[in-house]
């Protein structure tokens, strides 16, 4: 067999012809390597059916090149982007980032890449990431949207020819959904509280027009209806609009709560605004988180929390999008639903008038009943 000449014996004359984009193509690479385009396909495909001495010489080329597969066009002739979207609302959210971990490894191992994009609750700028992923032509969406209860804005979705998978989100059942019983989490919570004699809870609830908004309302209505407490609307407020000022003007009040449940953000910001007015906690007021953090056990006092394992949610919607991916989802709509946990800490005690000798309490478990 004739001596194959390696892409460093090349002539000047061989060297690399940019496309207009300034970029080496697939053509370029197999001129250097002096083989067709075929086998340079061949081998950055990883076929097996190729010469050791072409695939060193396409290797050689791709290297002197700097060449850059592109992943559109094989896309287009496969049929698959081999790349899933993920939209979430705030990568910062500790919950949301153990979400997406979780379903990027589990993505990961079997070969999709994963593109994630923070909408922070901005409609607009949510409306044009899903315009763009008709054209990026990836193979699926994994993730949140902004407002799940009004049609005319959840029904881009079907727009997109992609199979959608919807966590903590629930568009009234016309997608596949990983959601977590926000609702029981906070009934869970209230119950707690009332059975320390807690009469003034209040309640930092998820966005109004999401699942989570709508089932930590409804779970904290039900519960305090159950425990004969009156629901005060002035004592319920939305995530978006608690800030610093918010907060300082609810607990520095002559009606004030005397316990709080909160997302775990928002339950930090509690803890630091009654320690600036001055309020011991749990001796003077009560704090219970929705949502775990590695930190919320060692802060003093540690923090109760209601909590779901978020991990778990990650990997049920990256596996069932691998089922649509694959045609092995079983038919209908899939919509699970995740429990959630109180982890009973430091951060709650009966309320003043009715205490009798704050203590502090070790961490325990208690399950959702």
């Amino acid at each position: 067999m004739p001596k194959l000449k390696t892409p460093e014996s090349a002539p000047p004359s061989t060297r690399s012809r940019k496309s207009p984009q300034g970029s080496p193509t697939v053509q370029d690479v197999a001129r250097l390597a002096k083989v067709s385009v075929g086998s340079v396909s061949r081998v950055l495909n990883g076929r097996d059916n190729v010469a050791p001495e072409i695939r060193e010489a396409v290797t050689r080329a791709v290297a002197r090149l700097n060449f850059v597969p592109n992943a559109v066009a094989r896309s287009m002739r496969s049929g698959s982007s081999k790349a899933i979207a993920c939209l979430i609302s705030d990568i910062a959210q500790h919950t949301a980032a153990q979400m997406v971990s979780a379903a990027e490894t589990r993505l990961r191992e079997r070969g999709y890449e994963i593109l994630i994009a923070n909408s922070h609750y901005d409609l607009e700028r949510e409306r044009a990431f899903l315009e763009s992923l008709r054209q990026r032509r990836l193979d699926g969406l994994i993730g949140v949207i902004s407002d799940d209860e009004t049609p005319s804005y959840y029904n881009i979705l079907h727009t997109l020819n992609m199979p959608v998978v919807l966590w903590e989100r629930d568009a009234q059942g016309q997608f596949h959904s990983v959601l977590t019983d926000h609702a029981d989490g906070c009934r869970q919570a209230v119950r707690y509280l009332a059975s320390l004699g807690h009469r003034r809870i209040g309640l930092v609830a998820g966005h109004e027009h999401t699942w989570v908004g709508r089932e930590m309302v409804r779970g904290y209505t039900v519960e305090c209806e159950a425990a004969g407490i009156a629901v005060d609307s002035a004592l319920i407020r939305r995530t978006d609009a608690f800030d610093e000022a918010a907060c300082h003007a609810l607990l520095a009040g002559p009606s004030r709560p005397t316990a709080m449940v909160a997302p775990l953000n928002d339950a930090a910001l509690v803890l630091q605004t009654a320690r600036d007015l001055g309020l011991n906690v749990p001796r003077d007021f009560s704090v219970v988180s929705v949502g775990d953090h590695q930190y919320a056990s060692l802060c003093a006092p540690a923090l109760t929390v209601v909590t779901q394992e978020s991990r778990d949610i990650g990997r049920e919607a990256a596996d069932l999008m691998l089922q649509l991916l694959d045609g092995t989802a079983p038919p209908g709509i899939r919509r699970s639903r995740h429990p959630m946990r109180m982890i009973i800490r430091e951060s709650c005690a009966a309320p003043p008038a009715a205490a009798a000798t704050p203590g502090r309490r070790r961490a325990r478990t208690v399950q959702p009943g």
